[in-house]
C-alpha cells in the first residue's frame, strides 16, 4: 500500500500555489495570443502611436478608429488608456483610404 509523506505532500502543494500564480500573472499574455490566432505578426514589430499609423497610410487618426471598428486593426492598450498598434499590421494595409469614393 502506498503511504503519502506529509513533507511531500506540503512540497506539492506549495508547487501547486507557485504554478497557480504564473498562470494568472500570463493569462493577459495568453488573451493576446487568443485575440492574434491566424493573424501574422511579425517577431521584430513594434508597437506604433496611431498618430504614426495614420501618418503611414496617409489617413486620419480618427480613420484609424474606424479601422479599428471595421476590424481592420487590432488596438493593443499600453497603460490601459494609450492605443497602439503593430507596425507589421499597419503595413498590411493599403496606403489610401478605403474609406473614399473615388469617381
Amino acid at each position: 500500500m502506498n503511504t503519502l509523506d506529509f513533507d511531500a505532500l506540503q512540497r506539492f502543494t506549495k508547487q501547486a500555489r507557485e504554478l497557480q500564480a504564473i498562470v494568472a500573472d500570463i493569462q493577459p499574455f495568453l488573451d493576446t495570443l487568443k485575440e492574434l490566432d491566424g493573424k501574422t505578426f511579425i517577431p521584430t514589430d513594434r508597437l506604433i502611436r496611431a498618430s504614426e499609423a495614420a501618418q503611414i497610410l496617409g489617413v486620419s487618426k480618427s480613420t484609424i478608429g474606424d479601422f479599428v471598428k471595421a476590424g481592420l486593426l487590432t488596438p493593443f492598450y499600453v497603460n490601459s488608456d494609450q492605443r497602439k498598434f503593430w507596425l507589421s499590421q499597419v503595413k498590411s494595409l493599403p496606403r489610401t483610404n478605403p474609406w473614399v469614393i473615388k469617381e
